[in-house]
């Protein structure tokens, strides 16, 4: 997983997830929903819909924001692998986890 980040970091350039969404063509939006989830990544429209709810009741909106941004990018990164939904999960945890360790 390391490596794939990072070649990942090094072939955009950049750790930021607003950058690295901004380059793959991936959307953020920010809507409210009853917070059972934070965050969701959509397929079809590649958008990545953050919980402005989890964000507000948060005590770091600002860490909490980028974690599930890196998160969903995670998710957006896991099409390819077509990985069972358990597994993607886990592989969407290690990568923003991965991401989030050299971020900026």
């Amino acid at each position: 997983m390391e490596n794939y980040v990072d070649e990942i970091m090094r072939k955009l350039d950049t750790s930021d997830v607003f950058e690295i969404a901004e380059s793959v063509g991936v959307r953020i939006v920010y809507e409210s929903w009853h917070p059972t989830t934070i965050g969701e990544f959509e397929r079809k429209t590649r958008t990545i819909r953050v919980n402005r709810i989890a964000l507000e009741k948060s005590d770091n909106a600002e860490t909490l924001e980028k974690e599930i941004i890196a998160h969903e990018l995670g998710h957006f990164y896991a099409i390819d692998l077509r990985l069972e939904q358990k597994k993607e999960e886990k592989f969407a945890r290690a990568f923003a986890e991965r991401l989030l360790e050299n971020y900026g």
